[in-house]
This record gives structure tokens, C-alpha cells and sequence, in this order.
């Protein structure tokens, strides 16, 4: 019996090598796709790595009518965390960062939260990049950079991180267009409410001093240069947050996203024309402490720190406002605004 040689036509060839190539193409992409969150890199606070090892992939309300997420990195292991987004705030999770992102990559929420880092969390939106931003049906991926050591209150950050993590389901859910369908008479009625709700940003701002403050508030101490607020209570956490809340209800402070009541810590955030808050109550001994971020405020004359309780028959003064504290003010945020360019929130 005679044996043929095996003879492979010049177009078979090229189509099994082109099928070869495609193949190897399709299984180097299913290897870059995990079943689980993967980060490497670093996160430096004040030169300490906070050895973010764990992703959480979150979805999350639209922002300006867009589609977005929400990624918590974070130091320690959050898959028994109810609320990791809370736990993360409070360093619970070790060193974290938070991070809301659109579909195309543009970040407008960034907080930062090193245990290095006394003056934490804090916002530093706009100093932080999203670099190869990758998003499939089902996954995830790119690179968190700052591009350098960077200053925030005094202290230095520094992050570069790739990530890759699958998605959840609903992610990136998109947002329906207005015009596709009339809206109902009770919408529009809401949406014409907030329109008339919606601040104006005219007038000086109102003067920090005027901020109320719970009963029994001792210790209070006012950090202008960080535009924070500290104090502590002997009453429990509930009732701090509680009386707190409805002083600024009582004030006009509207209620945001993103706050939080559990039964041994409270996050507060409020809004008041153009003015934002951010309120962490955290239990100490008996009693309590309570750190408020504040956004928006006049510092130019804030009150005397003192160990005295801000009782409520001491009210502040009301001052107001001369052109040299509004020009002070408008410089400080042109160049608090100048920070945020090229992304802003």
C-alpha cells in the first residue's frame, strides 16, 4: 500500500492559523477575566502602605443622569461586612478608598481613608485618574493612579492600582432618556418642587459659628485650616445623632445620600444652599465622638475652642459678613475649585 504525503492547500492554511490565532486570543482574554476581584499595587499614606489586598464592585444610584459605580478598596477582608461602604468610612476595613465612577472611566467621588491618616476620611476628587478603564458584560478593570505624592491637611498620599473584578448584576444599569416617555403629573409636580428647592449660590455663606451643635457637645474644638468640627458627648451615639439631626432639620440642612444610622456608629451628611456636612459619631467609653467635615461654611471668624459645653443658652452670634471676609472666602475657593480641574464633583 502506498502512502501518500499529507498535502495542506495555501487558503486551508491560512484559515487554520487564523483559527489558531483566534483561539489564543480568546483564551488569553478568559485568563484575564477572574471569577473574583483582583488588586495589585500600592496605597501610600504618609510613606506607609496600606496593603489593599480586597474590591468590592458596587452599583449605585445614576449621578447627573449617568450610569456609575462604586469600587471600595480595601486593606481587609469585607466579605462579612453588611455595609462595607460604612465600615470602609470608619476604618474598619483597615486603609480604603472609595471611588464613584462613570461608564467611561470619568471618577466624581473619591474618598480617602489610610489608617496612616489622622485627618481621614477625605475627599480628593479631581487628584486621582482613572487610566485603561475596561468594562464588559461581566467584568471590571483599570488603573487608579494620582501620578505622585500628594498633599492633603498636611498629610501625603500616594496611589497606583490595577484592578480587575467582576460586575454585579444591574451594574452600569442605563439611565432612561426623558424624552422617550411623557412623565407622570405627580413626577413633574416632584421634579418642578426641587427645581424651587435647588440653592442659590448668592450672599455670604452662612457663618460656621451659627452651626448648631447637639446638647452636651463638650470639647468642642474648631480646626480652621481643615474647616472640621470635633467634639464629644457622654451621651450614647443614637442620641447624639438623633438630637443632631433635629437641630439641623429645625435649621433647614436637608438630607443627602450616603448617611447611615447603626447601632454603634452614625453617618450624617446634609445640604443646605450650597453648604455640605459630613457627621461621623463614633462611640468613646460612655460616651461618644463626633467629627464634622464640613464644605461650603464661612471660617473667617469661627468660634473660640473650648472645653465648656456649646449649651444651647449660649447661642452663637450672629455676625455679618464685611467685603474683606467674602473676598478671603471667594479666594479660597477659586483655589479649591482650581483642584479639582481637570474632574470635579
Amino acid at each position: 500500500m502506498k502512502h501518500y504525503p499529507s498535502v495542506v492547500s495555501p487558503s486551508l492554511a491560512i484559515l487554520l492559523a487564523a483559527l489558531a490565532i483566534n483561539m489564543s486570543s480568546w483564551s488569553l482574554q478568559a485568563q484575564t477575566l477572574p471569577d473574583n476581584p483582583v488588586v495589585k499595587g500600592t496605597f501610600l499614606g504618609d510613606g506607609k502602605d496600606g496593603k489593599i489586598q480586597h474590591l468590592v464592585v458596587q452599583t449605585r444610584e445614576p449621578f447627573s443622569d449617568k450610569a456609575a459605580i462604586r469600587l471600595i478598596f480595601t486593606e481587609k477582608d469585607p466579605s462579612k461586612s453588611k455595609k462595607p461602604e460604612f465600615d470602609a468610612a470608619f476604618k474598619k476595613l483597615g486603609s480604603a478608598l472609595m471611588i464613584s465612577v462613570f461608564k467611561d472611566g470619568g471618577i466624581f467621588g473619591c474618598e480617602v481613608a489610610h489608617t496612616a491618616h489622622e485627618k481621614s476620611p477625605f475627599s480628593a476628587v479631581g487628584e486621582i485618574k482613572m487610566i485603561d478603564f475596561k468594562v464588559t458584560e461581566t467584568h471590571v478593570s483599570g488603573q487608579l493612579a494620582t501620578g505622585g505624592e500628594l498633599d492633603a491637611f498636611d498629610q501625603k498620599w500616594n496611589v497606583d492600582l490595577t484592578f480587575s473584578a467582576p460586575l454585579p448584576k444591574g451594574a452600569f444599569v442605563a439611565v432612561a432618556d426623558p424624552a422617550s416617555a411623557m412623565p407622570k403629573k405627580a413626577d413633574a409636580d416632584a421634579a418642578s418642587e426641587e427645581e424651587r428647592e435647588k440653592p442659590v449660590d448668592a450672599g455670604p455663606k452662612m457663618p460656621v459659628s451659627e452651626l448648631p451643635l447637639p446638647a452636651g457637645a463638650v470639647d468642642v474644638e474648631y480646626k480652621k485650616v481643615v474647616e472640621h468640627i470635633g467634639f464629644r458627648s457622654d451621651a450614647s451615639v443614637s442620641v447624639v445623632a438623633n438630637d443632631f439631626s433635629a437641630k439641623l432639620k429645625k435649621q433647614g440642612w436637608k438630607e443627602t445620600p450616603g448617611g447611615l444610622m447603626a447601632k454603634t456608629n452614625a453617618i450624617l451628611k446634609r445640604k443646605l444652599n450650597g453648604a455640605e456636612l459630613t457627621i461621623m459619631v463614633q462611640p468613646a467609653g460612655k460616651g461618644c465622638t463626633v467629627k464634622i467635615f464640613t464644605q461650603g461654611l464661612d471660617w473667617s471668624n469661627p468660634p473660640t475652642s473650648s472645653s465648656s459645653p456649646s449649651a444651647e443658652s449660649k447661642p452663637a452670634k450672629s455676625k455679618t459678613t464685611d467685603a474683606e471676609s467674602i473676598e478671603a472666602e471667594a479666594n479660597r475657593l477659586i483655589k479649591e475649585a482650581m483642584k479639582q480641574i481637570p474632574a470635579g464633583f
